[in-house]
């Protein structure tokens, strides 16, 4: 008789996981990205002096941001044609970011001006002055006064004190041309940046970056659009300031 011998061999496997893949946040980005912005003539009545004047950053990323890695450009215009390349020459054209902000949070830069009960900022920043020989100082949107976003970079080639940066996102351009507003004359602000088809006046809105815009861009032309549906922002009505969003996301 012969008799068969049967091993038996186990074995067992184990799947480790070192890092649980983080869930995904609402409207998702790859960066940082300028969000939110409201631009007022200083001077428009309907506006009842006062300039809440500010810039939202929104973090969709999966990230907790470095805040200390970016910083704010302000560069305003003068007049329709006259075409100029990005500068922030002085530390009052730049603002250097700090601290910390949490995936799927907003980081709102106010205006120094702004009402608080309107504009709940993180920061303020600018001019004090309602003078109109500093009306071109920040924190003062006019619907031509460009704003930058900024992220440090070794290869970039914006120098803000001791730092190197490159753009990353923008609202409005000094290289795009801009065309004269049809809405009321107010001294140097009587020109402005069309957006989403929108060539008659965007002095005084409240604007949207589309819950479908996932990077940044620094290319103006492009993001501004020229209809509602290829611009990657939404405008509120003329005079029809809207702050009910300030600190989130749009959807």
């Amino acid at each position: 008789m012969a008799f068969a011998t049967i091993f038996f061999f186990s074995c067992s496997s184990k799947t480790v996981f070192d890092i649980a893949p983080k869930p995904p946040v609402d409207n998702e980005t790859s960066e940082l990205i300028i969000s939110e912005i409201s631009t007022a003539i200083n001077t428009d009545g309907n506006a009842g002096g006062v300039r809440n004047h500010y810039v939202e950053l929104y973090n969709g990323t999966r990230d907790v941001l470095d805040l200390s890695q970016y910083a704010i450009g302000y560069q305003p215009t003068f007049d329709e044609n006259t075409l100029s390349d990005w500068s922030f020459p002085t530390d009052e054209t730049y603002l250097k970011l700090s601290g910390t902000l949490e995936s799927a949070k907003c980081y709102v830069i106010a205006s120094t001006q702004a009402d608080p009960a309107f504009v709940p900022g993180n920061i303020t920043w600018g001019t004090s002055s309602t003078s109109a020989s500093d009306a071109s100082s920040p924190l003062q949107l006019s619907g031509n006064s460009a704003i930058a976003l900024l992220k440090k970079d070794a290869g970039g080639t914006y120098i803000l004190g001791s730092d190197t940066y490159k753009i990353i996102d923008v609202f409005g351009s000094p290289n795009v041309a801009r065309v004269t507003s049809s809405g009321s004359s107010s001294s140097r602000n009587n020109f402005i940046w069309p957006v989403a088809g929108e060539s008659g006046d965007t002095r005084n809105r409240t604007f949207w970056r589309k819950g479908t815009v996932h990077d940044p861009s620094p290319d103006w032309s492009l993001t501004s659009g020229t209809t509602a549906d290829n611009s990657q922002w939404i405008l509120s009505g003329d005079r029809a300031w809207d702050y009910s969003n300030i600190g989130l996301p749009t959807k």
